[in-house]
């Protein structure tokens, strides 16, 4: 199932923890939206499961993983708990943060090629975007979530006008968030998508904006020479050399983005996944050349 030909997936897993009494939207979900589809089509495999605590939801994480492995699976995984901004209480009341469950998805991520939707249904499920960080491989394609607190009802209506629209004909992401945006404005919209391209733009941009500014690279060329002109007992000349040296790599911006941009969408990995992320350093730029 493509998505303007940078997102596929063939299968999804809902992840409910939700205590007695609660509006159980993801197995209501699973059960009126979601699984008729694999009825209906057997291209779209589709699995319940009810971890109820910390250690069995990230077993079954690891399950979605290895089921993938096996079968060749590309899956949305659907989250439906409670949560906050820093991870999700499990029924027994075990709770397990966003930077717990990264390895996990990093995990179905990679065997996926880099094709994983998490889908965080429970307020502030934005916030699992945080995993989407640079420095190493990217936990998922795209993170799809609310930025505040939502009530179940509603939560479980705006998901159904989701799926409905990306298990639909046209398979669209940018169409089933619209969808269950009500059809608002972006400016408006409650449920948003964080992409690990855009967040590696984002951030490798408030870097050489805001953190790598004259000053501190002035003071982490210095550091640097500092040590390892002790270690190899350099001289003056050589000292002044590699501080030339150092400096030059540390401000060659361009080239730290295409280090991090491979490593972080998995590139070296796949390659041949290059034309679906196509961002480069001077998109990432907006006063580059």
């Amino acid at each position: 199932m493509p998505y303007n030909t940078s997102f596929a997936f063939d299968s999804v897993a809902v992840i409910e923890s939700l205590p007695t009494g609660d509006l159980h939207i993801g197995r209501d979900l699973f059960e009126t939206t979601i699984a008729p589809v694999s009825i209906a089509d057997p291209g779209v495999v589709s699995e319940l499961y009810e971890p109820a605590s910390g250690t069995a939801f990230l077993g079954t994480l690891a399950t979605v993983a290895s089921t993938a492995q096996q079968y060749g699976r590309s899956p949305v995984i659907h989250i439906a708990a409670h949560g906050n901004r820093n991870g999700i209480q499990l029924v027994n009341g075990d709770f397990v943060t966003w930077q717990e469950i990264t390895p996990a998805l990093t995990t179905v991520n990679q065997i996926s090629r880099v094709n994983l939707l998490v889908v965080a249904a429970m307020c502030q499920g934005w916030h699992l975007s945080s995993v989407l960080r640079p420095t190493d491989r990217a936990p998922a394609f795209g993170v799809v979530g609310a930025h505040e607190t939502l009530e179940a009802g509603a939560l479980l209506d705006a998901m159904k006008r989701f799926y409905g629209t990306l298990l639909g004909a046209g398979h669209d992401l940018r169409a089933a968030l619209d969808e269950a945006n009500g059809q608002r404005p972006f400016a408006d919209w409650t449920f948003k998508m964080e992409g690990a391209e855009l967040t590696l733009c984002r951030v490798f941009e408030h870097y050489v904006q805001e953190v790598a500014t004259e000053s501190t690279q002035v003071e982490r060329v210095s550091r640097m020479v500092a040590d390892l002109a002790r270690v190899k007992n350099l001289d003056v000349l050589q000292t002044m050399r590699l501080r030339a040296e150092l400096r030059e790599a540390i401000d060659d911006h361009r080239r730290w983005f295409d280090l991090y941009r491979t490593r972080f969408l998995m590139l070296d990995l796949f390659p041949s996944n290059a034309p679906r992320f196509l961002l480069r350093y001077q998109d990432c730029r907006g006063d580059a050349a």
